[in-house]
């Protein structure tokens, strides 16, 4: 078996281990559990975090051996491994025929391309030493009118709050490029449809009449994250009807996967830089 067949083949397995894992999370209403899980690991691709959920549901810092140690922290006798992947730059070689002055000959190319393998990685909970500096987020969310306020000042749409019709929670107008909130609700869940429709506003690209299944999975997932992380329990959000959006496709999701986590990302960084420049302002 040449070493391109075994590439290929790993490759293929570990796919299919991230679709069988997406499936069960989908299958066993973890979809909730897992976007929580997602926000302690941002430096992690989506199938990583996938693999480290799977393997380790309560992990909260993972590391290598050798990082474990650089940080003064050793691994405690029988520390779990969780097998996550690594990609590599490689090379690789392939024969090409070209026409040269009316005879054909074989080149051989060189190209580059990504080579994955297994690595191991380890939580801090089955390593012991040196504590970890305790990282600290920027919006005070434990008042959600503060919250509420800050994403007014932050949203780049002009946002009305007024009676809308019965069972609207609120929506995003692509057409005028506008915010309206149904003034009747709870603080928390005028953040909560706030956070929704700033996702739709700022990172939903998706053609609404048609790709509507997608666009929700997204923004759905998206806010939820970003709630999440500023400590906003967004139970408005219906994961079984995402998945049900995701028609029992953990494909579906797993498309979407990475694009979820890079804008969740971008939108929790871009709110910790405006609240930075705000402090700066009035100091």
């Amino acid at each position: 078996m040449n070493t391109k067949y075994n590439r290929r083949l790993k490759a293929k397995e570990i796919y299919d281990k991230v679709v069988n894992n997406v499936l069960t999370i989908m299958k066993n209403g973890e979809y909730e559990k897992f976007l929580k899980f997602q926000n302690q690991f941002t430096k992690y691709s989506f199938n990583n975090t996938v693999l480290i959920f799977s393997q380790f549901p309560d992990a909260t810092n993972v590391a290598g051996k050798a990082k474990w140690k650089r940080l003064g922290r050793e691994l405690i006798d029988g520390a779990k491994r969780i097998q996550i992947t690594a990609g590599m730059p490689a090379q690789g070689k392939t024969t090409v025929k070209r026409i040269i002055d009316g005879k054909e000959i074989e080149e051989t190319q060189i190209y580059n391309y990504t080579a994955y393998k297994p690595v191991y990685v380890y939580d801090i909970s089955q390593t012991i030493g040196e504590p970890m500096p305790l990282e600290v987020k920027m919006l005070d969310s434990k008042n959600m009118g503060s919250f509420f306020e800050k994403l007014k000042q932050f949203s780049k749409f002009p946002i009305y709050e007024k009676e809308l019709e019965q069972g609207v929670k609120g929506y995003y107008s692509p057409k005028y490029k506008e915010i309206s909130i149904e003034k009747r609700m709870s603080i928390d869940a005028k953040t909560a449809v706030l956070l929704h429709e700033l996702t739709h506003g700022l990172y939903d690209d998706f053609d609404y009449k048609v790709d509507r299944n997608l666009s929700e999975i997204f923004v759905e997932s998206v806010a939820y994250i970003v709630a999440d992380y500023f400590g906003l329990d967004n139970s408005m959000c219906s994961f079984n009807y995402i998945t049900q959006y995701a028609k029992g496709n953990p494909k579906i999701i797993i498309d979407l996967g990475s694009k979820i986590k890079k804008c969740a990302t971008d939108f929790i960084k871009e709110l910790e830089e405006f609240e930075i420049k705000e402090n700066q302002l009035v100091a």
